[in-house]
């Protein structure tokens, strides 16, 4: 590659330090690797960092990125690869340059590079290709931004890195805004902060992303500010008094204030701490790792008034997941406030959602009706089924989620609301929105994290589950047939726990008093199912009938076991004396 006046600057000082550096384009550089114990020092000494990052850049990036065949990578202020995620094991041509933990990118070692470069020039860049100063390296794209803690130190680098993807404007902007997440959690992590005021000057700026943050003491006392912040409030100094800038009300409440050309909102770090540790000690835990760490993500974003996107097959329980987020957030105390998008009448959505002014249409109320939204404010606003929702209702909505207020249909005055948007669907949003079924810029702002709950037969905990709900639903003591057990395992469940939830209660009327669930207690129509589940060679009759078979041997061999001792046999098979004279009759073994 050749560097012309036209190049950007950083750049041509980069290829100016490499070369002075004594490195050459054709030429693998050597490599600078920690030992075992060196990179266990520079772990600790990073903990809190690597921490961070995981809880608010990795959730991001594996949104938008993990399906790329790209690596989030992190560095120390030195260079040195902390860690990273993402593919799970690099290409040979990957390997080969050993983009790896514990290996050194600084300029002088590897020449011109993002994580090397970024650190030298103390901005974000992005090396694609050609740009890279050794040949070998020139298959990568790569993106990286430093990282500075709340006192402007230069601590480390993330880096986005991929073999087959052209990075664009947009990664660039994606590894600023990651490295913002991860330094308005350091902000916030001072020691002794417990409040955290953002603060903008249009109200719409507030949950941005953009916005001025502040941390104070309990004293209200300075601890820490982003740029933004000490752009709009000038002369703030770490130990002012935050009333000196923003009045004596800064603190009054967590909802939008206003003070002079500021629009700000406060927020107690305190108890959000405190929550989150007994979250850890006695929260709702999940059996599933795949569920798990979706609810593990999921408490992240909603703790900082991210949109949450669930997305999962109909009846997975994304309603139960939602109500038990609610219940752990701190908007607990808040409203839940739930609305079935495909259950409204189109004409009914917009009042339903906005609500309306009296005399808005005919038939409305004369007091008026304030709408969901405005109902949720303070809580959790649940939108079920969002991609039923129709396209004129989504225009409106998305101005909600930007303005964070709502007009009434037939008004003309707005108000404000705080809000924590969770949605939820089945369908495929991205190929609505292909179809021009669903808004594009609404899709962006709903998935601020996106979530997918696993269907019922994906579960590692299955098993665990039916139990569950046997136990919940059996009139008396009872077990489950351990051939029964392993058909429902087998089943494929298309409607999930929804479907079994409703088996289950069926079932278990259906055994009344028999100490055993069994075959015969399922509806027909899922005996038929699983007939064609589990024998897939054959017809589900075949199947049932074989499965038949199986039981009435069964119970030949166990009533001659016992000697003909009708309540021994029973009990050894786990039902009632009359359904096992019943059988027996049936068989042949016993007259009427």
């Amino acid at each position: 590659m050749t560097i012309t006046p036209h190049s950007q600057a950083w750049l041509t000082d980069s290829w100016s330090r490499s070369q002075g550096a004594g490195l050459q384009q054709t030429s693998s550089p050597d490599e600078l690797r920690l030992d075992r114990d060196a990179l266990a020092v520079k772990h600790f000494q990073h903990k809190q960092l690597i921490e961070l990052v995981k809880q608010h850049a990795l959730p991001l990036f594996n949104q938008l990125m993990a399906h790329s065949k790209s690596r989030l990578i992190l560095s120390d202020s030195e260079g040195y690869v902390l860690c990273h995620w993402g593919v799970s094991q690099y290409s040979d041509k990957l390997a080969n340059v050993a983009l790896d933990i514990g290996v050194n990118w600084q300029e002088q070692h590897k020449g011109t590079n993002a994580i090397g470069t970024a650190l030298l020039a103390k901005q974000a860049v992005s090396v694609i290709g050609d740009q890279h100063f050794i040949r070998q390296h020139r298959f990568m794209s790569c993106t990286a931004s430093p990282i500075f803690s709340p006192q402007g130190e230069l601590i480390g680098a993330i880096d986005i890195t991929s073999e087959q993807q052209r990075h664009t404007q947009q990664t660039l902007l994606l590894i600023s805004s990651l490295v913002q997440q991860v330094e308005t959690a350091l902000l916030c992590h001072l020691p002794g902060s417990h409040y955290r005021i953002d603060l903008a000057e249009q109200p719409s700026l507030i949950t941005s992303g953009w916005q001025g943050i502040v941390v104070a003491n309990a004293d209200g006392k300075i601890l820490g500010c982003n740029p933004m912040a000490k752009t709009l409030l000038h002369d703030a100094k770490v130990g002012d008094d935050l009333h000196q800038y923003l009045g004596e009300k800064w603190n009054r409440s967590e909802h939008l204030l206003q003070h002079q050309r500021f629009h700000l909102k406060t927020q107690s770090l305190v108890p959000e701490r405190r929550t989150q540790v007994v979250s850890q000690q006695i929260g709702v835990r999940f059996r599933d790792p795949i569920l798990e760490r979706a609810w593990q993500q999921a408490n992240k974003v909603v703790r900082r008034c991210i949109p949450l996107l669930i997305c999962g097959e109909t009846g997975v329980g994304k309603e139960q997941f939602v109500k038990k987020l609610h219940a752990q957030s701190g908007r607990s105390q808040g409203p839940l406030v739930a609305v079935n998008c495909a259950a409204l009448p189109a004409e009914l959505v917009e009042s339903e959602l906005f609500g309306y002014q009296a005399g808005a249409f005919t038939g409305a109320h004369r007091n008026g009706y304030e709408g969901k939204i405005r109902q949720a404010d303070g809580g959790f606003l649940f939108l079920d089924e969002i991609g039923e929702m129709p396209m004129a209702t989504q225009s409106r909505l998305l101005r909600v989620l930007q303005e964070r207020e709502v007009v009434p249909v037939g008004s003309n005055r707005s108000y404000k609301v705080d809000i924590q948007v969770v949605a939820a669907t089945h369908a495929n949003l991205q190929a609505l929105v292909k179809a021009g079924e669903f808004r594009e810029d609404l899709y962006y702002r709903l998935n601020g994290l996106q979530v997918m709950l696993p269907a019922l037969r994906q579960r590692a905990d299955r098993e665990r589950i039916i139990h569950k709900l046997h136990r919940r639903y059996r009139t008396a003591p009872q077990t489950i047939c351990p051939q029964l057990l392993r058909c429902l395992l087998d089943y494929a469940w298309p409607g999930n726990l929804r479907e079994l939830d409703n088996l289950m209660q069926v079932a278990c009327l259906m055994a009344e008093d028999e100490v055993q669930l069994q075959w015969q207690h399922l509806p027909d129509a899922l005996q038929t199912q699983l007939g064609e589940q589990v024998q897939p060679e054959v017809s589900a009759t075949t199947a049932e009938g074989e499965l038949s078979l199986m039981i009435n041997a069964n119970i030949v061999a166990t009533f001659h076991r016992f000697d003909g001792n009708v309540s021994r046999c029973a009990k050894y098979l786990g039902m009632s004396r009359n359904t096992l004279y019943r059988k027996l009759k049936a068989l042949g073994l016993k007259s009427a």
